[in-house]
């Protein structure tokens, strides 16, 4: 995954958070702290943020609380792409501060951030996802066996799903016998598949069984 934290595009990302929370009309003037945690999934976003006061930190009010949608999704959306490295993969959950007297930081991870409500449940639609999504989030930013990560890997052979795979032997992704391009950004939504014959290519897909069925 490619190291942003110094460019322009994630500095002044952070600064118009900044402004968005404590300017002069900001939702978090007198606080000293705003987190968002946002969890991709592709086709959807989940998140949940707080602020802290004080040294305490309060859920923000959703809908009184909130950044734009350009500023903090969208944003993030291209950041996401910005820093995919294509087999390596990129973040899934970005934890996002900012502050009203110094430069805002965002932490990048390579798992979900889920947060469970206050009797320790998942929230309505906020349950860990399961492998037909992560096989959606890696088709479209596709990782080699090797750098999908252990819980991942642990979905998948629960699911018994293959998940897609780039093959460096040919930039692409490999999957349900089909072979997408990958730019630099991802895969290519708008290219033609190709259709592959598994039994043409017995080392790669050998090794994803033993991968996937591992003991």
């Amino acid at each position: 995954m490619r190291d942003l934290r110094a460019d322009p595009f994630v500095i002044e990302g952070l600064e118009r958070l900044s402004r968005e929370a404590f300017g002069p009309a900001g939702f978090a003037r007198g606080t000293e702290e705003v987190v968002q945690v946002l969890v991709h999934r592709g086709s959807s976003t989940l998140g949940h943020g707080c602020a802290r006061t004080g040294g305490k930190l309060r859920d923000l009010a959703d809908g009184k609380e909130e950044f734009s949608y350009e500023a903090l999704i969208v944003w993030l959306d291209e950041y996401r792409s910005r820093a995919y490295e294509p087999g390596i993969g990129t973040w899934t959950s970005a934890e996002v501060h900012v502050y009203p007297d110094r430069p805002g930081v965002v932490e990048l991870f390579d798992e979900e951030l889920l947060k469970k409500t206050d009797d320790g449940r998942w929230h309505p639609g906020a349950e860990p996802a399961g492998a037909s999504i992560w096989a959606r989030q890696l088709l479209a930013y596709p990782r080699t066996a090797d750098c999908i990560p252990d819980w991942m890997w642990a979905i998948f052979t629960a699911e018994g799903v293959d998940p897609p795979l780039y093959n460096p032997e040919f930039g692409a992704v490999d999957w349900n016998n089909r072979r997408r391009p990958v730019e630099r950004w991802g895969t290519d939504p708008g290219a033609r598949p190709a259709v592959i014959d598994p039994a043409l290519e017995p080392g790669f897909f050998q090794g994803l069984g033993r991968r996937l069925f591992r003991a």
